[in-house]
């Protein structure tokens, strides 16, 4: 046992620590490697590809977090990487746990890069040495959450030789829309702030600046841009409906990776505490395609309860936004009407309707908003997806179990879930079509800013990351609208992002202004 209270090693194992690793460029990284004792046996692998330092395991960040998401100090040993698998768990179980500092991070030669060709050329060659090892099977596979997701399906491809599976929970497939300028807008705050978590003696990419300074696709962010077709190995992906940062290139990537052989996963909860507790049905997949057990995995359903996703059976439907009733209603109001909210400080519009019958939307919502500002050429403009109850109360949902009461928890993200957000900058409301899309999924190429005169009214239309959400009758849904981020911080130390918001936003509803929620409605059986 590592430290008291945390789970006790089931079988003997051996550690190699600071193994260094020569990448083609003559830069080194170094890993620790576990694994079983037994060298007359040869062992899969499976990498875990971090930034974070082989020696930051989960126990030091859930000390931090509220109800530590839901775990106990006893579901993990302290031997595992931040958000990567845990050796104790593995290595009983025949697996090498090989965790690598990546470039530029800790004792690692170079300079960091915040994914891209060069961690994917770097993966490649860590691989490819792992299965040169005289212990070694021969198969390698990938696990881990976020970051540790990301980097799978860069490396993933580039189609490294020995690369036999991977397993990305929940991670971004393009930082640009994902994350680093979601919508058109900059994020600097989360990249910055995963910068202040990676310490190392080179230099290290400021990926915080270069997305306040990069408003436009580039050969920068196209850098920053998975090539899914080029995925073929089988995959393992997670993806939840909770997260700010990877819900929509979970999916993505899941739909668009030519793996014959994917599954998909989708759960409500935390991505720690899913991550640690479902590592049993990881390990049958694992078992099946790094060491060939027939254990009947290839019978477990692509994704889950449904064939594909968006589900194969959705009917949408648009609900019309009034501004007199601040309803959203199925029929487009012939008179029109408009509201405002103060876009520079915390106002918002709010447009409410209610199920009739009791209703299941799982896909991709889509909002089309006639606006205008007097006082700037742009706007910021934001949205949220709440849940009512048949009282008209927001519902809102604690993201792991826990004793203590939803109004008692903080409003984090990290803790509460409110329901899926969408963001566009007016100037970047250009659409073209995309393959890359799933029905009902908008594509903003984001290759110009079309900025208007002050005052004139336009057509906005965007989509919330997805939703999966089942409502009783009676119960209802509102759509709310404002000029910040309306949905929770992930982490209260997280500060909100400037945006270029200035007066008062204009929605215009009725007649010729047809401003709407379109919903994915599943049909069942």
């Amino acid at each position: 046992m590592k430290e008291a209270g945390m789970m006790a090693l089931q079988a003997d194992m051996t550690l190699e620590t600071d193994v260094k690793i020569r990448m083609r460029d003559g830069v080194h990284l170094y890993a620790d490697i576990y694994r079983p004792v037994d060298e007359n046996i040869e062992y899969p692998a499976i990498l875990s590809w971090s930034p974070y330092g082989k020696h930051l395991n989960m126990n030091t960040m859930l000390a931090s977090m509220p109800g530590r998401v839901g775990l106990h100090k006893s579901e993990t040993s302290g031997f595992e990487d931040f958000e990567g698998l845990d050796p104790a768990f593995y290595v009983p179980k025949g697996y090498a746990v090989f965790n690598v500092d990546i470039r530029g991070s800790w004792r690692s030669e170079g300079d960091l890069y915040f994914w891209g060709r060069q961690e994917q050329i770097d993966g490649y060659d860590t691989i490819e040495h792992l299965a040169s090892l005289p212990w070694c099977n021969g198969k390698v596979g990938m696990a881990g959450n976020s970051w540790l997701a990301i980097s799978q399906w860069f490396i993933a491809a580039g189609k490294p030789p020995h690369l036999a599976a991977i397993a990305p929970w929940e991670g971004l497939t393009d930082a640009y829309r994902d994350q680093h300028r979601r919508g058109g807008m900059a994020n600097r705050t989360m990249p910055s702030s995963l910068g202040l978590l990676v310490p190392g003696n080179g230099l290290m990419e400021e990926a915080g600046r270069m997305a306040a300074c990069n408003p436009t696709w580039s050969e920068y962010w196209e850098d920053k841009k998975v090539d899914l077709a080029k995925i073929t190995v089988p995959a393992y992906v997670v993806a939840s409906y909770t997260s700010k940062i990877h819900v929509s290139g979970s999916f993505r990537g899941f739909r668009n990776i030519s793996s014959r052989e994917k599954w998909l996963r989708v759960h409500p909860y935390q991505e720690w505490y899913d991550f640690i507790g479902e590592q049993a049905d990881l390990l049958r997949f694992f078992d099946y395609f790094l060491k060939g057990k027939e254990n009947g995995w290839q019978s477990t359903p692509t994704v889950r309860s449904m064939d594909s996703y968006p589900p194969p059976k959705t009917l949408r439907r648009k609900y019309y936004l009034n501004a007199s009733s601040g309803t959203a209603e199925e029929v487009n109001h012939p008179q029109p009407a408009s509201c405002s909210y103060r876009a520079a400080v915390k106002g918002e519009a709010n447009f409410e309707n209610v199920f009739r019958h009791p209703t299941t939307l799982a896909g991709y919502p889509t909002v089309r908003l006639c606006m205008h500002c007097e006082e700037h050429d742009d706007m910021d403009v934001f949205v949220l997806i709440r849940k009512l109850d048949r009282y008209g109360n927001v519902v809102e949902q604690v993201k792991f179990p826990t004793a203590t009461r939803l109004e008692d928890m903080p409003k984090i993200n990290t803790a509460r879930h409110q329901g899926p957000s969408g963001m566009l900058r007016n100037s970047h409301r250009a659409m073209e079509p995309s393959t890359e899309c799933a029905p009902g999924e908008i594509f903003h190429p984001h290759i110009t800013e079309d900025k208007v005169s002050p005052g004139s009214i336009v057509a906005l239309e965007f989509n919330t990351w997805p939703i999966g959400m089942f409502y009783e009758a009676g119960e209802g849904l509102r759509l709310s609208i404002g000029g910040r981020d309306l949905s929770y911080a992930e982490l209260d130390i997280l500060p909100g992002e400037r945006n270029c918001n200035r007066g008062a936003h204009v929605i215009h509803t009725g007649g010729e202004h047809e401003s709407w929620n379109d919903l994915p409605f599943v049909e069942w059986d």
